[in-house]
């Protein structure tokens, strides 16, 4: 399992810094400067393990990029329902009120030729419930190797490793990226997207993904003290871009939330109680990118 979760880390890392890549030579070309992305998203209730304790979520998040650095912010918060026939929290108490990430990383590439990019990245964020501490740092990175067979076609294959609390990994990764027309395709696991350019200004398309991230959780956590909790989950969504202004992109549409996991650790590493699977669920997520 900790080289599933490791895996799908990595891969979600190298089709990000890829997708970059492919943004360098089109959108960041026009727009040298600043980017702002704000993102906002709602998950209906979901029951847990089959009782009726349950809880929604609001998302939100900020992310600024300039001459290839990143730094981004993320807020989960939670609202819980019937919290005493939760199994992982005593006497119905609230298990955590958000959980927040916090971020900084670099991507870039250095083209040998049209064909021949060399492409390299890294990243360092602190997953926590209310502190940020040693103990909820993790760290990705990546050197890779893009090849364009044609105008339209590009495979990038490399290496990666990333660390966190729980486990660190090193492992191969690949990633694909085709156009035809208008239609622009992205190939890999544990994220897949397919999208439609109806227009300059109108586009839609469809993305699934497995997200997975490990959060340290508070000193004085009613579910494990100093402890972490490992939340995996598949997002499948519909959104449609508009480009509303030259330098605005404004993304909506709905999600279907499925294959959710909660899993619990002990500050020593150590797994603690048992898996908590997660209804799945439906929501709304939106996203405005403006560039300076």
């Amino acid at each position: 399992m900790k080289k599933k979760l490791l895996l799908n880390t990595l891969l979600v890392f190298l089709l990000t810094v890829s997708s970059a890549l492919a943004e360098e030579t089109s959108e960041s070309k026009k727009f040298p400067g600043v980017s702002v992305s704000v993102s906002s998203a709602y998950l209906g209730d979901a029951e847990v393990d089959g009782s009726s304790g349950s809880f929604s979520t609001v998302n939100s998040g900020v992310e600024v990029k300039a001459c290839h650095f990143s730094v981004i912010y993320e807020n989960e918060a939670y609202s819980w329902n019937n919290r005493s026939d939760l199994d992982f929290v005593k006497d119905g108490k609230t298990p955590w009120d958000t959980l927040q990430k916090l971020g900084v990383g670099y991507d870039n590439y250095y083209a040998f030729d049209e064909q021949n990019i060399l492409i390299y990245g890294a990243q360092v964020s602190s997953q926590f419930e209310d502190e940020i501490t040693g103990d909820s740092v993790s760290v990705a990175g990546l050197v890779g190797y893009n090849y364009w067979f044609t105008e339209n076609f590009n495979v990038t294959i490399g290496v990666a490793a990333a660390y966190n609390p729980i486990d660190w990994m090193v492992l191969p990764a690949v990633g694909l990226q085709y156009t035809h027309d208008k239609w622009v395709v992205n190939l890999g696991f544990p994220f897949t997207n397919v999208g439609y350019q109806f227009s300059d200004k109108f586009a839609v398309r469809a993305d699934v993904g497995l997200e997975q991230s490990v959060y340290r959780l508070s000193n004085d956590s009613d579910v494990a003290q100093e402890g972490y909790v490992r939340k995996r989950e598949a997002k499948l969504s519909l959104l449609a871009d508009w480009n509303c202004l030259e330098n605005m992109k404004i993304s909506f549409g709905p999600q279907f939330v499925f294959a959710r996991q909660m899993k619990f650790y002990t500050s020593a590493h150590n797994r603690t109680g048992s898996t908590e699977d997660i209804d799945g669920t439906w929501g709304l997520a939106a996203n405005i990118t403006m560039h300076f």
